[in-house]
């Protein structure tokens, strides 16, 4: 009886601890589940609040989520990234550079080869209108009476020389300065065929003439110094003619009472400066000019060889001996071979540089383009290596892009 009784008690044990032990693990399950349940809530909610939220914060998500792989990528290597972004910001320079050049090229003018046309023909008449205004003026001056100098005693000596022919003539001088050039230039043309030297050679000696002729003839008559050979000019016998007068501070004149021809004694006072030596300097130093130029006698590419400077300074002897020459037939002072050579050399320099770049430049001897297409020589001068506008645009792009 005892143990059957036992026996039941044992067996509601084990029921009763098999329903605990299932009650166990129905609550295990039951707080699996649960926990499950929130995971898939947690996991769910980033996507539904994505899904739900607008569209501008999903793009500033984006671009932050970019802003942070960048910082990353730049922490990882600055200086990778540094290089890029200077290409990338070189690449966006040259694109914008490029097109605003070829904007600049489609806004510049196009000169209508009509006007452009008009415009040289009228341009070239108005230069051979001056020239030629120049000659008139220079044979106007000419014939003018030069100022009437008065003569101390004490200096008497310097214009008694005697009359001698002149050992280079007047006519022989002129057609030399305007022969020489021209053949020499025309040679050249026969040569080279460029067309756009010997006009630029042309217009250049012919203006160095003319310039060379109005300073020359003014302070002729402007100064009126007599000649050295004046007394016999003014008196042809050598007897002199005179009245002596004092002066306010007492210095002893003479006042000439010329009985020679008066053109002859108005020649007579023309002795400051020079003609012939101004003349002859201003051209034949304008064909040493170009010689010297076409042979780069003066630049770096001539140095060290010493044909090349013969060659150039040959018409400056010339033009030295027709200036020395006027010494010695007595028309003139050595001053005035010294300034009228000055003047020469200075006319001749001064005309040829406006059509020719300087003689000591490494492009020495290339005329300058007198009528170039205007959109043409804008990109030219920007396209120019080593040019301001380049170096200036394009900054360190300029071995690309020049």
């Amino acid at each position: 009886m005892y143990h059957s009784q036992s026996a039941d008690a044992d067996l509601r044990s084990r029921k009763c601890g098999k329903s605990m032990n299932n009650n166990n693990i129905q609550g295990d399950n039951d707080d699996t589940a649960s926990w499950s349940d929130e995971v898939a809530q947690t996991t769910r909610q980033p996507y539904t609040e994505l899904l739900t939220e607008p569209i501008h914060n999903s793009q500033s998500a984006e671009m932050s989520s970019e802003t942070t792989v960048e910082s990353a990528l730049h922490r990882s290597s600055p200086s990778k990234s540094s290089s890029k972004e200077s290409e990338v910001d070189e690449v966006g320079d040259d694109d914008m550079w490029c097109n605003e050049l070829q904007q600049k090229d489609l806004l510049l003018p196009e000169v209508e080869p009509k006007k452009q046309e008009l415009s040289r023909k009228y341009s070239n008449l108005a230069d051979i209108a001056i020239r030629l205004m120049i000659v008139l003026v220079f044979f106007k001056l000419e014939t003018m009476p030069a100022f009437k100098r008065e003569i101390h005693v004490e200096e008497l000596w310097l214009y008694k020389n005697p009359i001698r022919p002149d050992i280079v003539k007047s006519g022989d001088l002129l057609f030399l300065v305007i022969t020489v050039p021209f053949v020499l230039t025309s040679l050249v043309y026969a040569f080279t065929k460029d067309r756009r030297d010997f006009r630029a050679a042309s217009w250049a000696w012919t203006l160095a003439v003319c310039m060379n002729s109005i300073p020359t003839s003014l302070l002729k008559i402007t100064v009126g110094r007599p000649r050295p050979d004046f007394y016999y000019r003014c008196f042809p016998d050598g007897v002199m003619v005179l009245n002596e007068t004092a002066s306010a501070l007492g210095n002893a004149l003479l006042d000439f009472n010329c009985t020679g021809k008066p053109s002859i004694i108005n020649e007579g006072r023309k002795s400051f400066p020079s003609g012939h030596s101004s003349f002859a300097f201003a051209s034949f130093g304008f064909v040493t000019y170009y010689v010297g130029a076409k042979l780069h006698a003066f630049d770096a590419r001539g140095r060290g060889q010493t044909w090349r400077m013969c060659i150039a300074v040959i018409p400056l002897i010339v033009a030295s001996l027709v200036a020395v020459s006027r010494t010695c037939d007595y028309h003139h002072h050595w001053q005035d071979v010294t300034v009228g050579s000055l003047i020469g050399l200075f006319s001749g320099y001064i005309s040829y540089r406006q059509y020719y770049p300087s003689i000591f430049a490494n492009n020495a001897g290339k005329p300058y383009v007198r009528w170039p297409n205007l959109k043409q020589s804008e990109t030219d001068s920007i396209g120019e290596p080593g040019s301001e506008a380049c170096s200036s645009l394009l900054g360190k792009q300029t071995s690309k892009w020049c």
